[in-house]
């Protein structure tokens, strides 16, 4: 990922399998534990075949159901970081929520990853779509849900200038630091992304963040880059993908109505029952995304199921004709699934992009 600039550069990644199942609940989908050596693996081959980043969510309590959904996950910061260490070039981001780093520990954890990584990470906000994983810890403060935006500026605020400054002297609502020091500072500021969807988390990206991911959430694509103009800002979009590829349409429509007939409908019940305990704005989107007939997990993004053309062509249109600057991909089985996107589907992409102008690859390419 990079900053913004005039022209137009489309970029590919992975959203990593962190946790089990990857983003699946479905008893007929490939069924995992994740583990180190998967993600390391299908980091290798995404960046040899060409992909900008990977991404990794962060996941502290599953949803159970006959799958186990989420019920397994490991720590993004430190798996990304291992990772790091096994690619060369691929750019690596790891969720981060402020309610579990105090922004001290999170830019000096954060710079080291850097370090580990040759410069190449970057992190992606959550302040907590849902907040029982943080409610389980005793780690939410009273009034937090109303106020997530204030907390997560004041945290931004002091990681940023932590990165920036040789001491800072910090007296907020929420943190209070005196000549408080953090070094080696990262060699440039890294990437920050935020997936927030509600009207605040939207403005809150549009202030703080590089890169907005909106997921399926396609109006949102409009609405972040005009508040981020308004703060004279610019912006790139992130959306999200879910691939169920095959030889043809039919081979791939009857791959995916396999998953579908699987459907943990305990699992997506008890995601859904996350989402009524909150009152935010973007609970009754979510909700509705999860009960769409085409859907057969959380955080897939929107579902392509095709023969390479059909596949390719959607990806072009999130680009060209939805105005998105990143793809990432979701997959029911990684490896296999990665390794015909990379083979068949995105020299098709790249070809129909530089038709438009629009350029693709050079090695993860960074402002």
């Amino acid at each position: 990922m990079h900053t913004t600039d005039t022209s137009r550069h489309a970029e590919f990644g992975v959203f990593m399998p962190v946790a089990s199942n990857g983003f699946l609940f479905s008893t007929t989908a490939p069924r995992f534990e994740p583990s180190f050596g998967h993600n390391r693996d299908i980091a290798r081959l995404a960046e040899e075949g060409g992909l900008d980043f990977i991404f990794w969510m962060g996941k502290w309590r599953g949803y159970g159901g006959t799958t186990g959904f989420w019920d397994q996950s490991l720590e993004p910061l430190t798996l990304a970081t291992a990772v790091a260490a096994s690619t060369e070039r691929i750019r690596l981001f790891a969720t981060v929520s402020p309610l579990l780093l105090h922004p001290a520990v999170a830019a000096k954890t954060i710079a080291t990853a850097d370090e580990c990584s040759g410069g190449r990470f970057g992190i992606n906000i959550v302040t907590g779509n849902t907040l029982d994983e943080y409610l389980q810890m005793g780690l939410v403060p009273e009034g937090y849900d109303g106020a997530r935006y204030e907390y997560a500026d004041e945290w931004c605020e002091v990681v940023k200038r932590l990165w920036a400054e040789d001491s800072v002297t910090f007296d907020g609502r929420f943190f209070h630091l005196s000549d408080c020091v953090s070094r080696p500072k990262p060699a440039r500021r890294p990437t920050i992304v935020c997936a927030g969807l509600s009207d605040e988390g939207l403005a809150f990206t549009a202030r703080q963040a590089d890169y907005s991911f909106v997921g399926n959430a396609s109006p949102a694509v409009a609405k972040v880059r005009e508040l981020a103009a308004r703060a004279g800002r610019g912006i790139r979009v992130v959306t999200n993908l879910f691939v169920v590829q095959d030889s043809t349409d039919g081979q791939a429509r009857a791959r995916f109505d396999r998953i579908r007939a699987g459907l943990d409908n305990e699992a997506l019940d008890n995601v859904i029952a996350g989402f009524t305990r909150s009152d935010r704005s973007s609970a009754e989107f979510r909700t509705h995304f999860l009960r769409a007939p085409d859907t057969v997990g959380f955080g897939t993004g929107t579902t392509v199921v095709g023969g390479a053309e059909t596949v390719a062509e959607r990806i072009v249109a999130e680009v060209v004709d939805n105005d998105v600057d990143s793809v990432q991909f979701t997959f029911p089985d990684y490896l296999p699934d990665l390794r015909a996107l990379c083979a068949d589907v995105l020299p098709i992409v790249r070809e129909r992009l530089a038709r438009q102008g629009i350029t693709t690859g050079e090695g993860g390419r960074r402002g």
